[in-house]
């Protein structure tokens, strides 16, 4: 799924129109019926709740003035603050007509309101096409939504926020408890620094042009299941150990054995054919009991991995979990990149530890690698960043510069390509935010590499796959709960589904 910037959405809104044969006014009334059906779906007796529907001058309050109407007619109890203004868009004009007066307060923006934390607030002043962010002068009526208590809708984006840029923390923002967006998630939804304001949200699909919304480029996407089925391989009847790759995970020191565990079982579940170890003596006999499918290669040294091995036997490897950077480890590291490899490589943890204090290694990374810093790891490689939209530019930069794919670990982590493309992913929960979950996703993405998927394959199936895994495992285990290990046994329902679609 494409995400657009706003100005293109204004293009896909008036392709629309024009290819439809429909008036601006009708795609308001689909676009506001969509969020009904929502509300509908979330409160079968509308009759019984109350609604608080803030509306600005232009068409997002015309979709909220639509939303008002469709739900006084279920006898909901609602309640419009339209904003103040000297002129209003066509649409919001013709919409608020069709409202009795007496459902309709003017507001400013210096105004406080008391809104009951019992009912349900509906942001609708401001979508996507603010161009600026809001004077403080603001302040007083989304903190009056803000400090309500009541659980808040924004329609499209949260009022405040910009669409495609950084926000400041001194704006006014709504803090939204859900965002109802339509056809493609906005940019500004996927970044870490907008969490205050978007605590979830959902993509309506009000049913635009698919040949403006084709013909519109950007480099951002959102990982969805339609974008995996198109490259998703099922096994072939007779196909055979061999023919699924076989991978190596290298990795653990003493005390991090379980590191390596993980990210062995995970690339079981993910189908690798053959899976081998290579690790310190210390750990032998623990992966070889825990794990009897894996084959295990130990190092000389008891405690740390001293030296690296050939790589000619394997289709995939996965490097530097549980690792630890001791000198010895460290200064074996450094050949073992020299050798100018050309396997796939799976980097993660300490590997990328090594790399970030020694950057003149970066160079004889091999092309097309994969790199899976969590943010700590990320601001080694990259140093300090002031915003998210920053943090990503600096990304797609350090990315194109070496030629590897990144992935920017946290909620709708996002997958940068060496030619400047990043993909959001759509799936994963909290739960997922303790130690061994990045071992379990090298493991997979080890795993698909090793199968015979391209780099940007591999990373975009098995990041989804992975915090689908989680999904799946929260419905009985809750996300304070969630363990590694209970993801990995998720990945085979994860898995099939991609397999009955």
């Amino acid at each position: 799924m494409k995400i657009v910037s706003a100005l293109q959405m204004d293009k896909i809104d008036s392709e629309t129109i024009k290819e439809q044969q429909i008036s601006s006014i009708e795609l308001m009334e689909r676009a506001a019926t969509a969020v009904f059906e929502q509300l509908r779906n979330s409160y079968p007796r509308l009759d019984q709740q109350a609604f608080y529907i803030f509306c600005g001058k232009g068409n997002n309050g015309g979709d909220g003035l639509v939303l008002a109407r469709l739900l006084e007619q279920q006898q909901a109890e609602v309640h419009v603050y339209l904003l103040d203004a000297e002129t209003y868009s066509s649409d919001n004009r013709v919409n608020r007509e069709r409202l009795p007066d007496y459902l309709i307060r003017t507001v400013k923006p210096e105004d406080r309101l008391d809104i009951p934390k019992n009912g349900i607030v509906l942001d609708c002043l401001f979508g996507y096409g603010l161009r600026r962010p809001l004077a403080v002068t603001w302040a007083n009526l989304i903190g009056s939504i803000n400090h309500s208590g009541a659980y808040v809708y924004s329609i499209d984006m949260p009022s405040g926020l910009l669409a495609d840029s950084h926000t400041g923390p001194e704006v006014p923002v709504v803090q939204a408890d859900w965002v109802y967006t339509f056809q493609s998630p906005k940019l500004a939804l996927l970044m870490p620094e907008n969490q205050p304001y978007v605590k979830g949200f959902s993509v309506l699909n009000i049913g635009l042009s698919e040949r403006a919304i084709g013909q519109s480029v950007t480099p951002y996407f959102y990982v969805d299941g339609p974008l995996l089925h198109s490259f998703y391989r099922k096994r072939q009847r007779f196909g055979h150990k061999g023919t699924f790759g076989h991978i190596l995970i290298i990795g653990g020191s003493k005390g991090k054995m379980g590191a390596v565990q993980l990210a062995l079982k995970a690339a079981l579940r993910a189908g690798c054919g053959l899976a081998t170890a290579y690790i310190p003596a210390c750990g032998y006999s623990i992966v070889q009991t825990a794990i009897p499918e894996v084959m295990v290669l130990n190092d000389n040294e008891e405690q740390l991995i001293a030296q690296f091995p050939q790589l000619a036997p394997y289709q995939a490897v996965g490097i530097g979990i549980g690792m630890g950077t001791g000198q010895q480890t460290v200064d074996a590291f450094r050949v073992f990149l020299s050798r100018r490899i050309n396997t796939p490589l799976v980097l993660d943890a300490d590997a990328l530890n090594i790399l970030a204090k020694d950057s003149a290694l970066w160079s004889f990374v091999p092309k097309h690698s994969i790199l899976t810093p969590h943010p700590k790891e990320l601001s080694r490689i990259l140093g300090p960043w002031q915003t998210d939209f920053e943090k990503l530019e600096r990304v797609k930069a350090f990315a194109a510069q070496y030629q590897l794919y990144i992935l920017v670990k946290g909620a709708n982590s996002a997958m940068v390509t060496p030619g400047g493309e990043v993909y959001f992913n759509s799936t994963g929960n909290v739960g997922m935010a303790s130690g061994g979950s990045g071992d379990v996703l090298t493991g997979i993405l080890t795993a698909l590499l090793g199968q015979g998927y391209s780099p940007l394959e591999a990373l975009l199936m098995g990041v989804y796959v992975h915090g689908r895994a989680a999904d799946i495992a929260v419905r009985s285990i809750g996300t304070y709960s969630l363990l590694p290990s209970d993801t990995i046994d998720a990945l085979a329902s994860a898995f099939l589904e991609l397999e009955q679609r």
